[in-house]
């Protein structure tokens, strides 16, 4: 197989490059694995907040930088960021966009992430243009922002540990993050099965991902569960994270 070649041409992200997208987005469900939000990751760090509207042109990335942001080796970005770019042309946004008096659903919103994608084979570079529809969660930003470093997310291994560290991101002024079960779940995209058994969300989605966060992002953070009668019905996490202060744009 060959390796990807170097494009000088590609715009390289620039030191410490922010991700930066509207709170809806940070706690709408993705449906991405851990290659996909990688990439979108990344082409979302290429992105200006402040823009007035997307690029015209689309967003391109290499397997070389791919590689160097996620210390892969080229073989392995090359193969992540081939599969990514085939799973993400039919990847869509899900998020609630009103609730009833009684907090029932009253419309779901699903949006896709892209519009087209290319990959160069020999090359090992992707072009993607984002959706026009999802451009309000991008650009324009002024007010209900999540921003953080792709570099201090780069280390993680696992969607989950990255699902939580935006969501704690989100909170990071008031170290509190208190969330339902049903969003919880929704969030974290869980399998059914844990939904039903509390004890499989803590052992294979909570403790993982807060002891990958402790290990790779220094944000260390505890869950309380809260109950009402029998039933968990909230989450809420208090955390302190080490080495993030609040991200100017």
């Amino acid at each position: 197989m060959a390796r990807p070649r170097k494009d000088t041409s590609i715009t390289k992200l620039p030191a410490g490059g922010n991700v930066t997208m509207h709170n809806t987005l940070v706690s709408a469900s993705h449906g991405l694995n851990l290659g996909e939000k990688r990439l979108v990751s990344m082409a979302v760090a290429k992105l200006s907040p402040k823009a007035a509207a997307l690029p015209g042109k689309p967003v391109r990335i290499s397997a070389v930088d791919f590689a160097e942001q996620f210390g892969l080796d080229p073989t392995t970005a090359y193969e992540q960021l081939r599969n990514a770019q085939e799973n993400l042309f039919n990847r869509y946004i899900r998020h609630i966009e009103h609730y009833g008096p009684n907090g029932q659903k009253v419309e779901v919103i699903k949006m896709r992430w892209i519009t087209s994608i290319g990959y160069k084979e020999g090359d090992g570079e992707v072009a993607l243009a984002f959706a026009p529809e999802i451009a309000q969660f991008l650009v324009q930003l002024k007010k209900h922002f999540t921003s953080y470093q792709l570099s201090k997310a780069a280390a993680l291994r696992s969607t989950y540990s990255w699902r939580m560290f935006e969501n704690l991101e989100r909170f990071r002024e008031t170290g509190i993050w208190e969330v339902d079960m049903d969003r919880f779940h929704a969030i974290m995209e869980t399998p059914k099965s844990y939904r039903a058994n509390f004890a499989q969300t803590r052992r294979f989605v909570i403790e993982p991902a807060l002891a990958e966060l402790a290990a790779k992002t220094n944000i260390t953070a505890k869950v309380e569960p809260i109950r009402r009668g029998r039933k968990i019905d909230r989450l809420r996490f208090t955390f302190e994270n080490a080495s993030q202060m609040k991200l100017a744009l």
